[in-house]
């Protein structure tokens, strides 16, 4: 015979599960208008930051009266959720389509959930910190929650980091770029069952070498742009290196590098007053004249004509 408490229980649950599929599903664009997320790209990406106590990452909120976290958690909504926590912790009740797991987070976790599940948060701590991403792309076929070592952990937070600058600055191949960022993440994140059950495979390490290569141009593509600076660092020949990054990426260390340093130049000449000058130095060209002559050919205008658009 069933007890009233768990009569009880059941009753509540299934109210619960009533109330979790009968809520309005979605879009990325509905969703960040309806919590007025101030960093997206269209339908297709979003970035926002989640403090314990408050956020900057919105507009039009009082987040101090209105835990927007928790409200957007239980949203149903037709895109993945990628969520790198920074410190603090996070207990949450994660519900998909006839099934629910409780899930723990702490520092350095990646959690990825797929458009059919939605979150309660049950506990989540003062001093709680992370990041989401938002995108119109399948990262993943279930639930998944990683424990990010450091160097994992500190290449994720790069690149949405990257993601955000992206979508947060005005961009002439935006999507190209948010693309190839996401492409270095599934790269990342394919690794990454396979590195927490020690098994290694030839594509693996060769994926890893292309992670260890993009985490020292992404901090020395304003000063180096030379394939043998590289290859140096990573104790490897030129062509052994050239070869990897075009088999895992599809482009040249050229064409990584070259993309890099426009973007930092649209992004200095959107967000910042400096010169051309400045501008030049800053990214080691020779002089101004090398800068605006880059500039032009991959943008078909001047760093003046761009700035003054």
């Amino acid at each position: 015979m069933v007890s009233a408490y768990r009569f009880f229980f059941i009753i509540l649950h299934y109210i619960n599960q009533k109330k979790t599929y009968s809520m309005k599903v979605y879009n990325l664009e509905e969703f960040a208008t309806k919590y007025k997320l101030k960093d997206i790209y269209g339908a297709y990406a979003a970035h926002f930051s989640v403090n314990g106590e408050e956020s900057d990452s919105f507009s039009g909120f009082d987040t101090s009266e209105y835990n927007i976290f928790h409200c957007m958690a239980e949203e149903r909504t037709l895109f993945t959720k990628l969520l790198l926590v920074h410190e603090g912790s996070c207990r949450m009740r994660l519900q998909g389509n006839n099934t629910e797991q409780s899930i723990q987070l702490s520092a350095h976790n990646l959690l990825i959930t797929t458009p059919h599940e939605v979150a309660h948060i049950e506990q989540l701590s003062t001093d709680f910190k992370a990041e989401a991403i938002l995108v119109d792309e399948n990262f993943a076929k279930q639930v998944q929650r990683y424990q990010l070592d450091d160097t994992k952990y500190k290449s994720i937070a790069d690149i949405f980091h990257f993601v955000r600058d992206i979508v947060r600055h005005q961009h002439i191949n935006k999507v190209e770029m948010i693309r190839s960022m996401f492409n270095v993440l599934k790269l990342i994140i394919d690794e990454l069952p396979y590195e927490q059950c020690s098994v290694t495979r030839d594509l693996g390490h060769k994926k890893e070498v292309y992670e260890v290569f993009l985490h020292h141009l992404y901090r020395n593509y304003r000063k180096e742009r030379q394939i043998r600076f590289y290859a140096d660092l990573m104790n490897v020949s030129t062509a052994y290196l050239s070869r990897l990054v075009k088999e895992i990426s599809g482009s040249t260390i050229n064409e990584h590098a070259t993309s890099l340093v426009y973007k930092e130049i649209c992004n200095l000449l959107t967000q910042t007053d400096m010169t051309m000058g400045e501008i030049a130095d800053h990214l080691n060209f020779s002089d101004q004249s090398a800068m605006t002559n880059f500039f032009k050919q991959h943008s078909g205008m001047t760093p003046l004509a761009y700035r003054n658009r």
